[in-house]
């Protein structure tokens, strides 16, 4: 079993940067993203909490090999996300659903405010990586690459949130400047 721990401080306020989460994908900087679908998403009346259960597409550069054994590149992830505006944290939990007998990949997120300022916002991000007993021969190996791959893709995640971010001040700054104007 592989660990992956990582954190950043995003220099946005809570609110921009859990918006730019629901608008991340597609980017560029995720091409491996390919489909986001909502299946389920509700408001609790009393607390105001948004739970949202969403299914991922996504296609990654596996070995030829690999793609022949298991009939293909793309793979689905489940994730569930629990939005608290009150207490200003997004929470998202996701796990593989594609191939999860050989190798499971679950996930845990945080976005909150950072304590000791508030204008910019902490990610926390962790990763369980698991190969099956039944590849006890490779179960090292296949952890070491899919670790090695989900260190690339949540550095290239932290960018395409970064130009979401970006896009969503260019329309915030148009839209103050056309209220001036009016």
């Amino acid at each position: 079993m592989r660990l992956f721990e990582a954190s950043h401080v995003f220099k946005h306020d809570w609110a921009t940067v859990s918006l730019a989460n629901w608008r991340k994908y597609p980017n560029d900087k995720t091409p491996h993203v390919r489909h986001v679908e909502i299946l389920n998403q509700e408001v609790d009346e009393t607390t105001g909490v948004l739970r949202t259960e969403r299914l991922i597409m996504v296609r990654q550069n596996v070995p030829a090999l690999v793609r022949k054994i298991f009939g293909g590149d793309t793979s689905y992830v489940l994730e569930y996300s629990e939005v608290d505006p009150a207490k200003q944290t997004l929470v998202m939990q996701s796990q593989n659903m594609t191939f999860s007998n050989l190798l499971s990949v679950g996930e845990h997120i945080v976005y909150k405010p950072d304590p000791e300022n508030p204008a910019h916002t902490i990610f926390t991000q962790s990763a369980q990586l698991k190969a099956s007993t039944a590849l006890y021969r490779f179960a090292n190996k296949i952890e070491d690459m899919c670790w090695n791959r989900f260190q690339d893709n949540a550095h290239f995640g932290k960018l395409g949130l970064e130009q979401v971010v970006s896009v969503i001040l260019a329309e915030r700054q148009a839209m103050m400047v056309s209220q001036v104007s009016e």
